[in-house]
């Protein structure tokens, strides 16, 4: 789609929405068809689950926003048609909802621009979509922001294009024929060629433990439809500032991920060793690369992933004393303010074992060893007992004047063993931010004294490293969202939230 023009996506978003509105009644025929199917192991759930969140994903890119809500609702009741009594009954009343929510969308106005984002010379984004309506529109919406959408259609189609075209970002839908999105993205993030590539789910599978799912797996980002394409395509430009900024591979010592690959892949059909993966936030990457490059042996291997992330291959080591020094060099690098580092460790005990394994291991381990708070994670180890763990968490410092909002996210920060300090207007917030100078500020929009756009203008003054910054607001307009990106912010979160999905979402920012 090289070289779209706003034609052509008025015309994709036309064309799309005028099929919409020509099929939905008998789609909704379907639906009941379904609904009133015997029970039995006719699969009629599972059909229906994914006949109605094909249906929630087109509405909500068609300009029908009420319409998406009530089949994300009949999705979810879907499960319950096989065991729960009387959820035929309910379908069906999900179903006559939809058909007013379908009346009342049909004055949408559905008029919509992109806008310009910057992007890396119309880098291109591969749109993992199986539904033919909303990859157009999408394709559309991202070539009017500057990018060259690329499609895949299945996840078989997506690693081959990945491979052949290494895009600039991965846009990817959790539902797929074949596998899913959430399997899709772990082997994208295992694969030594396509790790790098930011991954953004863009999905209308929007529950918690689903959104949890896939910032869990490595997913930069993970938007539920419907969403404003104006936000999409400022978040993908984001996602490839923060993966394709800086070269990783420059520091002294530091080898690229490739030749990592390839070299560890040597080591290990010579013998046994342990792989590694080494989080830490980016604006501290150059210092922990120089102190693990001095603190390693000469034989071990030190890879850039990504920028953020570190690999490390540590031969003839077995599991125990890779944690032992990994957890000993995370407390220097502590004791030098350098906060949260975080490692994952798998070990092989033979020769003859295979990178690939080993990385997907460590990456799990580290997953693990972030869920836990701990600075080391082995694969396979024991689980260390809540009273066992000491936690030593970021520092956050939470900016909102709502006591019940404050409440909610304090508490979940101190269970979850990180220092939270309190602000209530913006100017105390500034003041704080000096004082204590957190790694991340959770900062609502609308304070005393000077309100959230203030704030980050004033930081934006300011010279030297700055906090991620997180907007928490219920303002959820393009315009809001778009200025907050605008003056720095790390990421915008919607009141209601959901304090875990936050919690996955701070945690990703400072990795």
């Amino acid at each position: 789609m090289t070289g779209a023009t706003s034609d052509s996506l008025s015309g994709a978003l036309a064309d799309a929405r005028a099929r919409f509105i020509a099929s939905f009644s008998s789609e909704c025929e379907a639906v009941l068809r379904l609904i009133d199917a015997a029970k039995g192991p006719s699969g009629r759930a599972a059909t229906l689950e994914a006949l109605v969140h094909k249906l929630s994903g087109r509405a909500g890119l068609c300009g029908f926003p009420t319409l998406a809500g009530a089949c994300t609702e009949l999705e979810q009741l879907a499960a319950e048609l096989d065991v729960e009594p009387g959820a035929e009954d309910r379908a069906r009343e999900v179903v006559d909802r939809m058909r007013l929510a379908f009346v009342r969308d049909l004055s949408t106005d559905v008029s919509r621009a992109a806008g310009a984002a910057p992007s890396r010379d119309r880098a291109a984004v591969l749109i993992i979509e199986d539904d033919d309506d909303q990859r157009a529109v999408v394709a559309g919406y991202l070539a009017d922001a500057g990018y060259d959408p690329i499609p895949a259609r299945s996840s078989e189609d997506a690693i081959a294009t990945a491979r052949s075209i290494k895009p600039a970002a991965i846009l990817l839908d959790v539902h797929l024929p074949g596998e899913d999105g959430f399997t899709l993205c772990h082997r994208f993030k295992v694969d030594p060629e396509l790790a790098r590539i930011p991954v953004l789910f863009l999905t209308a599978r929007g529950r918690v433990d689903e959104r949890l799912a896939g910032l869990a797996l490595g997913a930069d980002d993970y938007l539920v439809k419907p969403v404003d394409m104006r936000e999409l395509a400022i978040r993908v430009s984001r996602a490839c500032a923060r993966a394709w900024g800086t070269e990783q591979s420059g520091a002294p010592g530091v080898i690229s991920y490739a030749e990592f690959f390839e070299r560890g892949r040597t080591w290990l059909q010579r013998g046994p060793g342990s792989v590694v993966f080494i989080r830490t936030p980016p604006q501290h990457l150059a210092a922990v690369q120089a102190l693990i490059r001095r603190e390693v042996r000469t034989r071990d291997l030190v890879g850039a992933y990504d920028a953020g992330n570190l690999v490390l291959l540590m031969p003839e080591t077995p599991a125990s004393v890779a944690s032992d020094r990994l957890t000993a060099l995370v407390g220097r690098l502590r004791e030098n303010g350098i906060t949260p580092v975080t490692a994952g460790v798998a070990a092989s005990t033979a020769a003859g074992g295979s990178v690939m394994t080993l990385m997907r291991d460590a990456h799990e381990a580290l997953i693990e060893a972030r869920y836990l708070d701990e600075p080391v994670a082995v694969s396979g180890a024991p689980r260390p007992s809540p009273a066992d763990r000491v936690r030593k968490g970021m520092s956050v410092l939470l900016v909102d004047d709502d006591p019940d909002v404050v409440r909610i996210i304090d508490t979940q920060m101190r269970a979850a063993g990180h220092g939270c300090t309190l602000a209530f207007d913006g100017e105390q917030a500034l003041a704080e931010i000096d004082r204590c100078r957190p790694d991340v500020v959770m900062l609502d929009l609308m304070m005393p004294k000077l309100g959230g756009f203030e704030v980050l203008a004033r930081l934006n003054e300011r010279e030297g490293p700055r906090p991620a910054v997180v907007v928490i607001s219920a303002r959820g307009r393009e315009a809001d969202v778009t200025r907050a990106f605008d003056l720095g912010a790390s990421d915008y979160v919607t009141k209601p939230f959901s304090p875990q999905e936050l919690m996955a979402r701070v945690t990703r920012l400072v990795r």
